[in-house]
């Protein structure tokens, strides 16, 4: 895709990837990161027909807020269970287990970067964009660490539980 290209296709179609950001995740900061995302893997080479643009511009906008707000109830329920002054989840003996376990994991089989990545944007509650200026690497890559390190615990857990 071209630089002209995307330029029309961000004039024509960025107030309605906009729109449906907001309504889906009520945070104007975190829409404009999830349009700004699909306009950078287009970017990175992402290609798009022109006869459905609108159509997949929308599309790809709406699975990033979805992708946000998975994240955003993956961090509520690991705060809940990371913080020493949470309530547990579930009213049962395995939970201090569970916590002990969680914290182990994180700290020995994340790696260095993914750790930091990781306790910057759910313990500390950085934004993505924050993290990447915190840590020197671009959002792009603070989205791959933490989907990788999201993936990573919950298949450690969902093996644990079989």
């Amino acid at each position: 895709m071209t630089k002209s290209e995307l330029e029309i296709l961000f004039k024509t179609h960025y107030s309605a990837m906009y729109r449906l950001a907001v309504s889906l995740l009520y945070d104007e900061d975190e829409a404009r990161d999830v349009v700004s995302d699909v306009f950078a893997s287009l970017l990175g080479g992402m290609s798009i027909r022109s006869d459905n643009a609108r159509g997949f511009l929308l599309t790809c906008v709406r699975n990033g807020c979805i992708n946000i707000i998975r994240h955003k109830q993956m961090r509520e329920r690991f705060v809940k269970l990371y913080s020493t002054n949470a309530e547990p989840l579930a009213d049962g003996p395995d939970d201090s287990l569970m916590l002990a376990e969680l914290r182990h994991y994180i700290e020995n089989n994340l790696p260095p970067l993914s750790r930091r990545i990781f306790t910057l944007r759910y313990l500390q509650d950085m934004t993505c964009q924050q993290v990447a200026e915190a840590v020197g690497v671009s959002r792009v890559t603070v989205h791959h660490h933490l989907s990788q390190s999201l993936e990573r615990i919950n298949a450690y857990f969902n093996n644990q539980k079989q």
